[in-house]
């Protein structure tokens, strides 16, 4: 009878230990599917960005000076929404000079959840913290 006293008490310990134990985060998101870009990508940076921090005006010229000379380019920067959850944008300048702009929402909990991408064309600096564009597509899930 003691036997089964002690195999209850070691079972409940052991179950408590297991309910006890904290559930392993989820890891982040895969990245984003992303153009391909051709070798001699000119690179103006990856920015992680705090609340109410822009864009550097420098790195924001970057990428129109590359659109505006037609020449291959990359940017991307992580903002965080209200909550503080990431939300990447890779801006991918094409030898045509039009802006592939890939925006992964996946990690935002009370966002849409999906990577979308669209195509713009003539980069401005808007604000002096964003970058705004003359024309772009409809955003595509990606």
């Amino acid at each position: 009878m003691r036997r089964r006293g002690i195999a209850a008490l070691a079972v409940t310990l052991l179950l408590a230990g297991c309910a006890a134990q904290p559930t392993p985060a989820a890891g982040p998101p895969p990245p984003p599917s992303e153009p391909s870009v051709e070798p001699g990508t000119r690179d103006c940076g990856t920015f992680i960005l705090g609340q109410g921090q822009g864009v550097p005006v420098d790195v924001m010229q970057c990428l129109i000076q590359a659109a505006g000379a037609r020449q291959s380019a990359r940017l991307v920067v992580t903002n965080p929404t209200v909550e503080g959850d990431p939300i990447t944008t890779s801006y991918a300048v094409a030898g045509d000079g039009r802006v592939e702009v890939t925006t992964d929402a996946r990690a935002d909990r009370l966002g849409s959840g999906k990577v979308e991408r669209q195509t713009c064309t003539e980069p401005a600096v808007q604000d002096d913290r964003w970058l705004g564009f003359a024309t772009c597509s409809s955003p595509k899930l990606v």
